[in-house]
């Protein structure tokens, strides 16, 4: 599974698609939903996906609600649990707020597991803050990892990232000017 073929749901001309990463532009907005369990919000993407729902990594509940739905093992999940409220931190922290996501899954193809970090940040959000000169901007993160299972002692990690990141300012402190990329 390559994360550019992944699809995730983002905002274009009013109405929700999904898209391939790989087609992500810096102007999409990723969607993001809360969970009515927690009051948390989560990214949805292909990995918490299952027919027309989303998996919440909050409640491991789907939104709409869906029957017979892919869950992790409860192995994973407890793993799954453990790496959303060590993110939540990270981002508060690094990131000063957001949405973040971390969901588990095993891989069908291998002995081992995959596991996807999404990171989603609104700065216009935030704009009246420490970062007064930001008019707009976002930054969209995806960190997808693939681990083998462990061989006397080793493991195998394969780690595929993307990062949009697009800002807009117009302020006499900072000038005029608007940025946007991906890497």
């Amino acid at each position: 599974m390559t994360i550019n073929n992944s699809s995730v749901e983002v905002l274009q001309d009013q109405r929700w698609e999904s898209i391939t990463w790989k087609k992500l532009q810096v102007r999409d907005v990723v969607r993001v939903l809360r969970d009515v369990d927690s009051a948390k919000e989560f990214i949805l993407c292909d990995y918490n996906r299952d027919a027309d729902s989303y998996r919440s990594p909050w409640s491991n509940k789907y939104h709409p609600p869906l029957e017979g739905g892919l869950y992790p093992s409860p192995e994973l999940r407890t793993l799954e649990i453990e790496a959303n409220e060590v993110f939540t931190v990270y981002r508060d922290q690094y990131y000063e707020g957001g949405t973040s996501s971390v969901y588990l899954w095993e891989d069908d193809d291998k002995e081992g597991f995959l596991a996807c970090f999404l990171i989603k940040k609104d700065g216009s959000k935030y704009a009246h803050g420490v970062r007064v000169y930001l008019n707009e901007g976002g930054w969209d993160a995806i960190h997808l990892i693939e681990v083998g299972m462990e061989v006397e002692g080793m493991a195998d990690y394969c780690l595929t990232s993307t990062v949009m990141l697009s800002m807009t300012t117009d302020h006499e402190n900072s000038g005029t000017f608007s940025v946007s990329g991906s890497i």
